[in-house]
């Protein structure tokens, strides 16, 4: 038994080891602990670079030079249980070498260092406490241990096809690992096999029987001391782990994780990743194709092997990818000690009483190239006349110069044993000469904030960056300003905020807007409201320019709809919106790949654009791609996506203008499927659907598509009727909902799970007055003003203050009662309130919601800039 094994009882000794070290080898009063040690805790003695370099089991070392040793730092396993990270670099290095702990231990990493360097290594936990923090010297001669083994002592159900994987503390000779110095034994027999060194590793062994080992079986492994290091020193004491297999085989790749994940290196230097890949049950698969990238390739490159070399200073990503999985790892790379520094401008000019200028420093390694990373101090020689601060963070390669009092300064950047120095001239404080304020010109929603900002500048140009500033809101209130120049938003209108310097002034135009909201329509991810003015605005998902702001950008909160178009209706789908003016003039936007936009194009559009046909509509209704309308004398025209019949003309053929459909039906009321591709309409006597029918959402009694509109089974006589993504509901005049199609979530209301290929009625017996459907879910609306909802409830979708699907209605949580009846997206639901309030719930990562944030809610949330 070697006295790093990793069984119970000695993985106990370790922890209790690692407790007992934790006042001793921790930061204190003075510190981290010099040279004290950790059991399982090992720093090989230094090997030199160019013996690695032509290894023939790869190149291990970071290197920079043939004079350059490297040590291998390493912690066997179940040391340090609660460890997360390990940070390792030599004393008088700046940046560290950080790797994962794992099962209480990390596998070996390469510093550069020589006999009496110092090492510093500190192991934090996932809190981000120390447990362990020392300082240990590099001795001349040190053994190698086994640092950890694959599988660990005793596992009980190795995989029958699993390569047994040895990691040493430092390099070993390729030549001393072989099947009699790794030895697998089932009892007293010799497993025939392969040992070798992997490649890119040098300190990782495998040994892969010739044949799968038998099942439910015992074997041990015997690491002997015939394996020796590079130097030719033996392992210190012979090591054996014990296990046993299981019945199963290993599984696909299920992780990768690269050893050590944050790299420093010199310019023109080597050094080593390895990548380690394991199955679902956490086998480590080797000679699984790893393949090496790095975002520079030019100036970092990375072999097959995980071998890095640097060519430029910067920081770099590197990734190891197995199939689809991937592991990234951080270098930086620096080009050595600076060796000298320069200012830019060497000569400037500042006025007193607080005018600033920034100066730049640029630091040079001995072979003149910039050091990017290179940490700064700054100093002025007279800080009664001048003083100078970095600028942003410590370290900056920027700094600032305030002028005080009048006279001549020394300005000095310091990075290492270099230094530069600009000579500055502080005059006579600057006169104002202009003050602007940006932006010039801000809509905020009421109660909202923006922050502004005021440039003073001189005559020549300069910022004056230390005068005063004072700030004025001529409309109070529309909008207020801080000291600071942060705007809120109190009330409808336009105000002027000006910013003062002195005698020089600059303004900022603020229009403040106040919601009131007539109707709000809900999309899959995005939501639309139409004010009392007419006025149309949009809040949410908008990649495909579904808010129709002009812009593909997300919107936390309503923007307006560009255009300055007035609109009596608004419906929101998947990805584009429609709306209709008080004149019945269709006007679509977002996306447009099938035609949905009906303009006569398949060209996308960031802002509304009119349907083509010089048609008259009452009502305009958005499905996934495709869009409907009901003209002024009832009549059905379709246009976009027709792949499922969803236009109804009596054929599958798409159009990006609209199209009637067949029948010569007059129609009271149409609805499009939200995220859909079928279509519902309601005539004098008899409801009709057409299009995709995948669940019975025709209502026909069959799955069959259908091209034309087909008649809704049940002979119930519906005054209204909504689509929802795979479900249908109509009402009757007398107020009761029945529903048909998809009930996976029970969005039918029927108090099932069970698809309907006919009208079901909702349960309870609810008289509403107006039902709408969403993807998975449907609201209605009673006759009291209380709104009901039923179906997926997975992020709050009914409002009822849980996350529970319902298979019959519930109340929407609150004291409001409703005008409209909810209308559903993807997962959220948004109705007004009989105050005239707009609310929403449920699914907001989107910020479909429109409250200013993408938090969900099981529970109504006011849409922001409503009074």
């Amino acid at each position: 038994m070697t006295m790093l094994r990793v069984t119970a009882r000695i993985t106990a000794l370790a922890t209790l080891i690692a407790l007992g070290w934790l006042d001793a080898c921790s930061d204190g009063p003075t510190g981290p602990c010099r040279d004290c040690s950790l059991r399982g805790l090992i720093i090989s003695n230094p090997v030199v670079a160019p013996s690695l370099a032509t290894s023939t089991q790869g190149t291990l070392a970071l290197t920079s030079g043939g004079a350059d040793s490297v040590v291998y730092v390493s912690l066997a396993v179940g040391t340090l249980p609660s460890g997360t990270h390990a940070s390792i670099k030599r004393l008088d290095d700046t940046l560290a070498i950080t790797t994962a702990v794992l099962d209480g231990g990390f596998d070996p990493v390469p510093i550069t260092a020589q006999i009496g360097d110092s090492i510093e290594v500190r192991v934090t936990e996932a809190g981000g406490a120390v447990v362990f923090h020392a300082l240990l010297a590099v001795a001349a001669v040190r053994h190698p241990i086994v640092v950890r083994t694959y599988p660990p002592p005793r596992k009980r159900d190795l995989p029958l096809n699993a390569s047994i994987v040895i990691v040493f503390s430092e390099p070993v000779a390729g030549a001393t690992v072989t099947s009699t110095s790794l030895q697998l034994r089932d009892g007293t027999n010799m497993v025939p096999g392969l040992a070798r060194i992997l490649p890119g590793t040098g300190s990782t062994a495998a040994f892969t029987p010739s044949a799968p080992l038998a099942a439910n079986t015992d074997y041990t492994l015997v690491v002997t001391t015939e394996v020796r290091d590079l130097d030719g020193d033996a392992l210190v004491v012979p090591d054996t782990v014990p296990f046993t297999t299981g019945q199963s085989s290993t599984g696909s790749p299920a992780s990768v994780i690269i050893s050590p994940d944050t790299v420093t290196m010199t310019a023109e230097a080597t050094y080593q990743l390895t990548a380690t890949v394991r199955d679902a049950a956490g086998s480590i698969l080797i000679d699984r194709p790893v393949t090496w990238t790095t975002n520079d390739t030019l100036s970092l490159s990375v072999s097959g092997t995980g071998l890095l070399s640097a060519r430029a200073p910067g920081l770099y990503i590197v990734s190891a990818t197995v199939n689809s999985l991937a592991a990234f790892a951080r270098v930086i790379v620096t080009p050595g000690a600076a060796a000298t520094v320069a200012l830019s401008p060497v000569q400037a000019s500042v006025g007193a009483q607080g005018d600033t200028i920034l100066l730049t420093a640029t630091v040079y390694d001995a072979r003149g190239r910039p050091i990017r990373y290179a940490p700064l101090t700054w100093a002025s020689s007279a800080p009664a006349l001048a003083t100078v601060e970095p600028y942003g963070i410590a370290g900056s390669r920027l700094a600032t110069v305030t002028g005080i009092s009048e006279g001549d300064v020394a300005i000095t950047a310091t990075s290492g044993l270099a230094s530069g120095t600009a000579s500055v001239t502080v005059t006579a404080p600057l006169p104002i000469a202009s003050v602007t304020v940006a932006p010039i010109s801000a809509t905020l929603l009421l109660r909202f904030t923006r922050q502004l900002a005021a440039t003073v500048r001189a005559a020549n140009g300069r910022i004056l960056l230390g005068r005063t500033v004072t700030w004025k809101s001529d409309n109070p209130d529309v909008a207020i300003v801080s000291d600071s120049g942060l705007v809120t938003a109190v009330g409808e209108g336009t105000a002027t905020m000006t910013a003062t310097s002195e005698d020089k002034s600059g303004t900022a135009a603020i229009r403040g807007v106040v919601l009131n909201l007539q109707s709000v329509t809900t999309g899959a991810f995005h939501s639309c409201g139409l004010t009392t003015s007419g006025t149309a605005y949009c809040w949410g998902y908008n990649q495909d320019g579904q808010l129709g702001d002009g812009s593909t950008s997300s919107r936390l909160v309503a923007v307006p709809v560009a255009g300055a178009l007035t609109f009596s209706m608004l419906s929101a789908s998947s990805f584009h919106t429609c709306g209709l003016t008080p004149s019945g003039v269709a006007y679509c936007w977002g996306a447009n790949g099938a035609g949905q936009l009906g303009n006569g194009s398949m060209s996308a559009s960031l802002e509304p654009v009119t349907v083509s046909g010089d048609l008259t509509f009452s009502i305009v209704s958005t499905g996934q791609s495709h869009t409907c309308g009901l003209t002024t004398s009832g009549a059905a025209y379709c246009w976009g996506d027709n792949s499922d019949g969803q236009l109804g003309t009596g054929s599958r053929t798409s159009s990006p203008v609209p199209v009637a459909a067949i029948g010569g039906h007059v129609f009271s009321a149409l609805s499009t499927a939200i995220g859909g591709r079928y279509t519902c309409a309601v005539s004098a006597s008899a409801t009709y659907c057409w299009g995709a029918n995948d669940f019975g959402q025709l209502g026909n009694g069959s799955t069959t598509s259908s091209a034309a509109p087909a008649i809704v089974s049940g002979g119930q006589v519906f005054s209204s009727v909504t689509a929802g993504r795979f479900h249908a509901c109509g009402l009757t005049i007398d107020g009761a909902a029945y529903c048909w199609g998809l009930n996976d979530s029970g969005q039918l209301g029927d108090g099932s799970n069970t698809n309907r290929r006919a009208p079901v009625p909702v349960s309870d017996g609810l008289r509403l007055v107006a039902v709408a459907g969403g993807f998975y879910h449907t609201c209605g609306l009673a006759t009291s003003g209380a709104a009901y909802c039923w179906g997926r409830n997975e992020f709050g979708n009914l409002g009822d203050n849980t996350l529970i699907n319902h298979f019959t209605p519930v109340a929407v949580s609150g004291a409001n009662t409703f005008i409209d009846a909810p209308r559903g997206g993807f997962g959220h639901s948004c109705a007004r309130a009989s105050s005239g309030t707009a609310y929403c719930w449920g699914y907001n990562s989107f910020a479909q919601l429109g409250d200013g944030k993408t938090t969900d809610s099981n529970v109504p949330v006011k849409v922001a800039g409503q009074p």
